[in-house]
C-alpha cells in the first residue's frame, strides 16, 4: 500500500460519518431547529475537508521520510559491516555502543560480548597511556592515530593501528569513532616490546 493511503481511506469514512450525521439530524429534528444544529456540523465538514489533505499530505510525508531514515540506516550498518577492518563507535563514557563483526573477530568475540565494555578491557595494560592520550585529544575536538596492542580472551595479541576521530552530535562531542586496522599477530606480551 502506497504511503498515505490508510490515512486517506480513514479520513473518507470520517467523511462519509459526518455527512450521514447532518443527513439525520435534517431528517430527525425540526425544520426551524434543524438549521441551528445542522450550521455547526456543516461548518465542521468544511474545516474538516479543509484539514484533510493536509494532514494526509503531513502523515504521508512523515512515513516517507521514516521509509527513508530506515534505508539509510540500513545502508550506513551494511557498509559498516562489509569493511575488513574494524569499526567501533563509543559514547561520552567511552563504552562501546556499535563495533562491527570485523571488529569482534580481532578480539575473537562477538559484537554483544563486546558492546557496552571499554576500550581499556581489550588493550594491553602498558598501553593504556597512550589510549588515555588519545581520548583526551578526541574529547578536545582533535583526531589521532597511534599503535597499541589488542589481548584476546585466549591471551594472544594483535598489533593494530587505530585512527579515532570525535563524534558530534547538536554541537557537542558525544563519544568516538574509530577505525581499526590489524598490524599482525603477536605470540606474546614480550614480542611488541
Amino acid at each position: 500500500m502506497r504511503p498515505g493511503q490508510l490515512e486517506l481511506r480513514v479520513a473518507y469514512v470520517l467523511f462519509a460519518l459526518l455527512i450521514l450525521e447532518s443527513f439525520l439530524v435534517a431528517l430527525l429534528v425540526p425544520r426551524p431547529q434543524a438549521f441551528v444544529v445542522i450550521l455547526p456540523v456543516l461548518a465542521t465538514l468544511g474545516v474538516a475537508a479543509w484539514l484533510a489533505p493536509r494532514l494526509v499530505r503531513l502523515l504521508r510525508g512523515h512515513r516517507e521520510l521514516k521509509e527513508a531514515y530506515g534505508q539509510e540506516l540500513t545502508f550506513a550498518r551494511q557498509i559498516m559491516e562489509s569493511v575488513e577492518h574494524g569499526l567501533t563507535v563509543t559514547d561520552e563514557d567511552g563504552r562501546f555502543v556499535f563495533v562491527n563483526r570485523a571488529y569482534a573477530r580481532m578480539l575473537g568475540l562477538t559484537p554483544e560480548r563486546v558492546l557496552g565494555r571499554t576500550p581499556f578491557e581489550f588493550t594491553v595494560r602498558e598501553d593504556h597511556a597512550a589510549l588515555r592520550d588519545a581520548r583526551e585529544q578526541r574529547s578536545a575536538g582533535t583526531s589521532s592515530t597511534y599503535r597499541t596492542r589488542l589481548r584476546r580472551p585466549d591471551g594472544s595479541l594483535l598489533e593494530v593501528v587505530i585512527t579515532g576521530s570525535p563524534r558530534w552530535h547538536a554541537g557537542r562531542i558525544v563519544g568516538n569513532v574509530a577505525a581499526v586496522v590489524p598490524l599482525r599477530e603477536l605470540r606474546d606480551a614480550d614480542d611488541g616490546a
